[in-house]
Parts: C-alpha cells; structure tokens; sequence
C-alpha cells in the first residue's frame, strides 16, 4: 500500500475541505446572517485563525461553499449526460436526469440561498463576487451541454447559450416555486418540464445520424 505523504498543500486543502463542510452544517443550521465565523471553526474543530487563513470574510466562506456546491452539482449531471445510452435515449436518460435533480432539491439550502441573494443585493461587492460564480456556473453549462451534443453527434435546433440560461433559469424556478408550495411540485413536475425541454430542444442530426 502507498502512503501519500502529508504535505503542507495536502494538509491546508484537507483542513479547507474540514471547514466547508463545517460551514455547511452551520449555514444550513442558523442561515446566512445567524452563522458566524466562531461556530464554523468550533464545529471543525479548529482555531477562528484557521478559518482567516483560508477564507477572507463569512461571505467568501459561503461563495465558496456555494461554488464547491455547484462543482458537485455539475459532476453528477455531467456525469448523466455522458453515459451511453441504447434506443431511445431520453427514455434511458431522462430518468437518471431527474434522479440528479431530485438529489439536488433541498429547501434548506434554497432557503439559504434565497437569503444570501438578499445580502448581495444590498451589498454590491458582495452581489459582483456572486454574479461572478453565476456567470461562472452558466459557462460550466454552456460546456456541459456542449459535450453532450458531441457525444451524441448533433447540433441542438437553438443555440447552446440560450439552451444554458432556459434550463437554469426553469429549474431554478422550480426550486423555488417548490420552497413555498411543496405539495404542487412534484417528481411528476420534474418529468414534465424535462419532457418539455427534451422536445423543444430536439436535434439537428449531422451525417449519418437520425433525429
């Protein structure tokens, strides 16, 4: 068996790690404006130091949590995408979408992140940093997409900017539409709206490739 040594970057990337997932235990727990820099360095064990030497301020402590979310996030349905798939591919695919947008829906986190919106919004350093990690995320869905029409040799009837910023913008409605009125928005809602897309989106078939 080999051992990876413990070295310095290995040490502050594993002690960074240790405080974003404190920081996500306690943001979850008392929210964007209850949270404070003493409670996430109690909880992972650490000095208030340790939390300064990796993070800024609180609010670089949650965009970052935030974007280690949207990193995840974007593996998992990366992932989905580029998984071979036989016959019909969205009747083998869209379920497994679906699978990884059920995981992602969680109203405590959109609660948090409704609240810190509000923050940034009053606070223009702060909103540019996080419309910084936005635009950084709809790249991210740009490429993804991308991808995915490579992988299955065709072009999409519109383009893929326009792809990214409608999908992101009816899920993310969904996920709050769902925070205030559970009971209307189902798994059957997540079907039909990713139904809808698969259709409107459709596929221009290059070559040798049938729609």
């Amino acid at each position: 068996m080999t051992i990876e040594p413990l070295t310095p970057a290995r040490r502050r990337e594993m002690t960074r790690r240790h405080l974003l997932e404190a920081a996500a235990v306690v943001f979850a727990r008392d929210g964007f404006h209850g949270a404070s820099l003493d409670d996430v360095a109690a909880t992972a064990g650490f000095t208030k130091g340790a939390v300064y030497s990796n993070f800024k301020s609180k609010e670089d402590l949650f965009l970052a949590l935030f974007d280690d979310r949207l990193v995840r996030e974007a593996a998992d349905m990366q992932q989905v995408l580029r998984d071979p798939v036989e016959g019909d591919g969205r009747v083998e695919q869209l379920p497994r979408v679906q699978g990884v947008i059920e995981r992602l829906w969680d109203d405590d986190w959109t609660a948090l992140y409704l609240e810190f919106v509000l923050y940034a919004k009053r606070n223009p350093a702060v909103r540019e940093k996080l419309a910084a990690t936005v635009r950084h995320e709809y790249e991210n869905t740009i490429r993804m997409l991308e991808g995915t029409y490579a992988a299955i040799d065709g072009t999409p009837n519109f383009p893929v900017p326009v792809l990214a910023k409608v999908s992101t913008a009816m899920f993310e409605g969904l996920m709050l539409y769902r925070f205030i009125d559970p009971a209307s928005y189902t798994q059957e809602t997540i079907t039909e709206v990713l139904t809808f897309l698969y259709d409107t989106i459709g596929v221009n078939p290059r070559d040798g490739v049938e729609e």
